[in-house]
């Protein structure tokens, strides 16, 4: 119990994540005796660690990779898309793409490719990638960005 409260103390994790520790350490009975009591008492809670994974990774990353890190993470598929649908979604997503074109240096026209598949590398789909490009380029050539 002292383990997983101390590895609680140091970082919110998924049930998943403290489970696999757990059993790392200890038998499978006295795993899931911690994990019961801790989520009894409020201390585990696999929504509230999707959400503030969410929000703390939302500006850098988009919909798909946070999909994919928090099922690595082992947070069933029906919370994660609570929490993506409870973000921002569509215009959000492409409005969080733009944002970060505007902060990588983007020095040259013709770098739509380049941008596109920055925006995928960090978990956007490709429409929002290309529409974000697009915009940005479109920006650029009005003289709104750098």
């Amino acid at each position: 119990m002292q383990y997983a409260l101390r590895s609680l103390g140091r970082r919110m994790q998924s049930r998943a994540e403290l489970e696999r520790k757990l059993l790392a350490r200890t038998t499978p009975e006295v795993a899931r005796s911690v994990i019961a009591r801790l989520l009894e008492w409020g201390y585990l809670d696999d929504r509230a660690f999707a959400e503030a994974f969410v929000r703390s990774r939302r500006e850098r990353w988009g919909a798909l990779r946070l999909r994919a890190e928090l099922a690595r993470r082992g947070v069933d598929e029906r919370t994660v898309g609570e929490v993506l649908a409870e973000g921002e979604e569509g215009e959000g997503e492409v409005a969080r793409a733009l944002a970060l074109l505007g902060k990588s240096a983007w020095r040259h026209k013709g770098e739509h490719a380049r941008m596109v598949r920055f925006l995928q590398a960090r978990g956007f789909a490709l429409a929002v990638a290309v529409e974000a490009a697009q915009r940005f380029e479109k920006l650029r050539e009005d003289g709104e960005t750098k």
